[in-house]
């Protein structure tokens, strides 16, 4: 098998892939504390989990095949992710920019100490084979000067091409330029690119609505 980190074009045989279809996964955190614009307000968490479980369900009764799961680990969207895919018997990866301390205090303890337990109850039933980080040469794909969370969504589909054949990518996506480099928007940007299937967007302005 090529590396994981090889860049999209690559040749492959269908003998070299261990799934079928990989399904990625990007999504707004939970709102900090004090947020101005709210995005995903923690009072929304039950229909987003709705809406990822009814999106999951549609793609995979039209996938037949093995499938993995791929996400970051942060509040929100991407915990509620692999849970849902836990429960729907699908495996997952996840996949860390930075070590374990650093993440969970960047993308999961703002959302307080409940979203932190799921955090380590998920690296828990995973363990550390599903789990990968972040290395000097992965993600760079746009040059040198991609940010580290730039770098980790083009890593996350460097890592699709080496897992399967057909990809699909799932966004919860209020449709908005995100607070910095690197987010939500920048993924659906760079799948396109990468010719990866974009499902249906879930559209995080009406779930926060209600």
């Amino acid at each position: 098998m090529t590396a994981p980190n090889e860049k999209p074009g690559a040749v492959r045989t269908p003998m070299q892939w261990t799934y079928a279809h990989a399904l990625l996964f990007t999504g707004h955190m939970i709102d900090r504390s004090g947020r101005k614009a709210p995005r995903f307000p923690a009072a929304a968490e039950g229909r987003a989990q709705v809406a990822i479980d009814e999106a999951i369900r549609s793609i995979r009764n039209t996938l037949p095949g093995a499938m993995i799961g791929i996400a970051g680990a942060a509040s929100g969207g991407d915990l509620l992710f692999h849970e849902v895919c836990a429960e729907r018997g699908i495996p997952t990866l996840i996949l860390l920019p930075l070590p374990v301390r650093e993440y969970l205090a960047a993308s999961v303890a703002p959302a307080g100490p409940a979203w932190e337990r799921r955090f380590h109850d998920l690296l828990s039933r995973l363990g550390p084979e599903h789990v990968r980080f972040l290395g000097e040469g992965d993600g760079l794909y746009e040059g040198e000067t991609a940010n580290i969370w730039q770098r980790a969504n083009l890593w996350m589909l460097e890592q699709s091409l080496a897992l399967a054949p057909e990809r699909t990518l799932l966004a919860m996506w209020d449709g908005r330029t995100g607070d910095g480099p690197g987010g939500t928007e920048h993924l659906v940007e760079v799948a396109k690119r990468f010719g990866v299937h974009i499902a249906p967007i879930l559209d995080m302005q009406r779930i926060a609505g209600g």
